[in-house]
């Protein structure tokens, strides 16, 4: 069953400002506003934008002994659609195919991992509204 916890990031105002004046794009804002709320939470990040051929897993952090991967989606609040819209049951698929790349290459197989999705919504790309779905899959 998949837990749905919330919360928000503010980015600073110089941080926010440089942003927007370098034309960051809104994933990578989100992607960092992501990572500052698990390692908030305590989550220890093992890698960012870690990718081969066959695609890419935002962030993998470990939460406890459990080695997570995050799938992170970003959108502006203003928009007609949420970010949810953009993860369906094939993203899922390539994560994990990514996910068990990963475990195999490094020699972690034998850890217990999840998969999570972060759905953030940004206002004005100075605040980040988070919504942590916790636990895709079946693992």
């Amino acid at each position: 069953m998949t837990e749905i916890y919330t919360g928000y990031v503010r980015l600073g105002r110089i941080s926010g400002w440089m942003a927007r004046r370098s034309g960051e794009p809104l994933g990578s804002m989100g992607e960092w506003a992501a990572l500052r709320f698990f390692r908030r939470s305590g989550w220890e990040l093992v890698a960012r934008n870690w990718s081969t051929r066959a695609g890419e897993i935002d962030l993998i952090f470990y939460e406890r002994k459990t080695l997570v991967f995050v799938e992170v989606k970003t959108r502006e609040k203003t928009g007609r659609f949420i970010p949810e819209d953009n993860f369906n049951p094939r993203k899922l698929e390539r994560m994990e195919a990514l996910a068990w790349s990963f475990l195999e290459r490094f020699e972690v197989e034998d850890t217990p991992v999840r998969f999570d999705l972060a759905a953030i919504e940004s206002e004005e790309r100075l605040l980040f509204w988070i919504r942590h779905y916790k636990g895709l899959g079946d693992y």
